[in-house]
């Protein structure tokens, strides 16, 4: 039987991906693989043991050692990752923001680099440059890189390291990829794109010149509210040493059952996607004509500053299951109000579960900013945070109208 067929289409690609780590046995070969709950590996010899350190047989098969250094349920969703986003490898991580902190450090940012980015980051990203990097000596530079002109603020501010999210949180805007790593490659920064909420069902950040694109595995890919995990990937066998480096010095690994939750929640990643969108998509047209909602913010929406970018770089009519709305009335009481209302939607902090997630920014991913510093990165009071689900369309919507009504 064979293992793998490369010219598959992604949504088979995801399903049969483990395919080649089925451990054959007398008795039957199981369709999933086993979860590998080993602390150390033993090998036949000492020099086996000895080559084994380096990670590879000498057939060039991984090889494992001691779990910090990885183990094969964890090398099995890296090779699939790496696949699904057409890198050369990749590497996972206890949670996104270790993935986020092991890139930004292969990256090279160091004391005396300079770092431009998003000033539309997740809250707990920009947390890290301004409580680690920036009193290590780390230049921290914060713009808008979701406008036209984004290559020329590259050019301008020639950072060693550019760093953004393929679509923001939680205004769901939309940066130009190939602009920006364009300008990137000229100055000779190195590119760290977040793609969390695209998921290469949408777009593969690699394809568009990047260098390492980063995943809270915890989101889409796994998807189901069980597990939490990272991943970084990269388009650069040049990077991949010191990607592999930093993770076993971080310690920050990804167990063996983690690995076993992510790798079956990839297999259905396209099919979940699919309803994502098209959920996403219905919501947002509801949510923009309802009465008691001021504006919503989806690309889907000819409104939308970055509707036609989107529809260049992801199209299908897929634009990922994530939108934020604003409520007429801007005020946390009617954000409470409405949110202690629902009754299907979960008023929880994450995204890209089964489930439709609702979030309130100000008291979750931006809770450390002032209301100013909120206002000025355009979330105002009444901003609220949907994560469509994949329950019934018409279920979500009378929930949500349900809820504004009230």
């Amino acid at each position: 039987m064979t293992d793998y067929n490369t010219n598959w289409h992604l949504d088979t690609q995801l399903i049969h991906e483990d395919r080649s780590a089925r451990s054959r046995y007398q008795t039957g070969t199981p369709t999933v693989q086993p979860i590998h709950a080993s602390t150390t590996y033993i090998h036949e010899s000492c020099e086996a043991l000895d080559q084994a350190f380096s990670g590879k047989t000498p057939d060039g098969d991984a090889a494992f050692v001691y779990a910090r250094q990885g183990n094969p349920n964890a090398q099995t969703l890296e090779d699939a990752l790496a696949r699904a986003e057409r890198g050369v490898g990749a590497i996972t991580f206890g949670s996104g923001m270790a993935a986020i902190n092991a890139a930004l450090i292969t990256a090279g940012l160091t004391s005396g680099t300079k770092i431009l980015a998003s000033k539309d980051l997740y809250g707990p990203s920009i947390g890290l440059l301004q409580a680690h990097y920036i009193p290590n000596g780390v230049e921290v530079v914060l713009k808008d890189l979701c406008v036209p002109e984004v290559g020329a603020i590259i050019r301008e501010e020639q950072p060693d390291v550019v760093y953004l999210e393929t679509i923001s949180n939680p205004l769901v805007k939309i940066a130009d990829l190939d602009a920006i790593s364009a300008a990137a490659q000229e100055v000779g920064a190195i590119t760290v794109i977040d793609s969390t909420f695209a998921t290469p069902y949408l777009i593969r950040p690699l394809e568009h010149g990047f260098d390492l694109v980063v995943h809270s595995t915890t989101k889409y890919i796994s998807g189901h509210g069980d597990s939490t995990g990272g991943a970084v990937i990269s388009s650069k066998n040049s990077l991949m040493g010191n990607l592999r480096t930093n993770a076993n010095l971080l310690g920050a690994m990804l167990s063996p059952f983690e690995a076993h939750l992510t790798m079956r929640g990839l297999r259905t990643l396209a099919l979940r996607m699919e309803r994502h969108c098209g959920n996403a998509n219905q919501v947002a047209a509801f949510l923009s004509e309802h009465p008691a909602v001021e504006c919503v913010h989806f690309p889907s929406l000819a409104s939308h500053p970055q509707h036609e970018l989107a529809e260049r770089l992801i199209g299908q009519g897929r634009y990922g299951g994530l939108l934020s709305f604003e409520l007429k009335e801007q005020s946390q009481e009617a954000v409470y109000r409405f949110m202690n209302r629902l009754q299907l939607c979960l008023p929880a902090t994450s995204l890209g579960d089964v489930f439709s997630l609702v979030s309130y920014p100000p008291m979750s991913s931006h809770r450390t900013l002032s209301d100013k510093e909120r206002r000025n990165l355009g979330i105002n009071p009444g901003c609220i945070r949907l994560s469509v689900g994949i329950e019934h369309i018409d279920d979500i919507l009378s929930d949500l109208d349900q809820a504004l009504r009230g």
